[in-house]
């Protein structure tokens, strides 16, 4: 199953053997892979709530407690990171693949075969510092914002807004400032009924004449479909306004 995920994300300098880590013939990846394990990994966000804590206690209130202490120590004394692993074998030397988040971006940093947990904390650390150094991260539109209205004579909604399926963010280098973007709408035929989440066109944030980025488009309401007594009065309404919309 893990092979199979590889796979599906895409990922070649990765094949898995076994699901605990330990040295195998034939068992490897790379700190590529590690960085987009971890990008997709972090989608479920139920997941830093637990990479985050760097102590705790099992069996806190029974005479078999065992205290744990996270070995990802830049949780404890680098303000903003929350997870995510680390590793060691002989064949791999020391690991970690760490993520912190700040002023709204996520950065994700690997790390492998380090001669110790010290240089690998300290090596992480400083890439960490240059990434939010060097990269910029702007909210352009939160997946609230309407960004094109359609009428549909056969919809129960006199007018249908268009959403970001998600927030649209633009990375930029910070020594170039943050450019001013335009957007252009693509819609596809919208089906009736139609769900939030349903995917009806595409977004583009444009940079002149460049696409720099393409998010998917729904609906901000559910849309359902006018049944015929529905239909009949809209028709009415629309031929009496002199404004017959199909």
């Amino acid at each position: 199953m893990m092979n199979d995920k590889l796979k599906e994300l895409g990922l070649k300098d990765s094949n898995f053997k076994n699901c605990h880590g330990l040295d195998e013939e034939g068992h490897y990846s790379s700190a590529h892979d590690m960085a987009y394990i971890a990008r997709e990994l972090v989608k479920h966000e139920k997941i830093l709530e637990y990479s985050s804590i760097y102590e705790t206690y099992l069996r806190e209130n029974t005479d078999r407690k065992i205290w744990l202490v996270n070995t990802n120590k830049l949780v404890r004394f680098k303000p903003g990171v929350d997870g995510l692993k680390t590793g060691y074998t002989d064949g791999a030397g020391f690991c970690l693949t760490a993520t912190m988040k700040k002023d709204g971006m996520r950065v994700i940093a690997t790390v492998m075969g380090e001669p110790d947990s010290t240089t690998r904390n300290s090596e992480v650390s400083s890439m960490l510092d240059y990434a939010f150094a060097q990269v910029g991260l702007k909210k352009l539109l939160s997946k609230n914002s309407v960004v094109d209205k359609i009428s549909s004579i056969k919809s129960k909604l006199d007018e249908i807004e268009i959403v970001p399926v998600k927030d649209v963010n633009m990375l930029y280098k910070k020594v170039d400032g943050v450019i001013t973007p335009t957007y252009e709408v693509r819609l596809d035929k919208i089906k009736l009924p139609t769900k939030v989440g349903d995917i009806v066109g595409k977004l583009y944030i444009m940079n002149n004449d460049e696409v720099i980025n393409e998010v998917d488009l729904t609906v901000k309401k559910d849309v359902e479909k006018c049944n015929l007594f529905q239909l009949y009065f809209k028709y009415l309404k629309s031929i009496l306004g002199g404004n017959i919309s199909f």
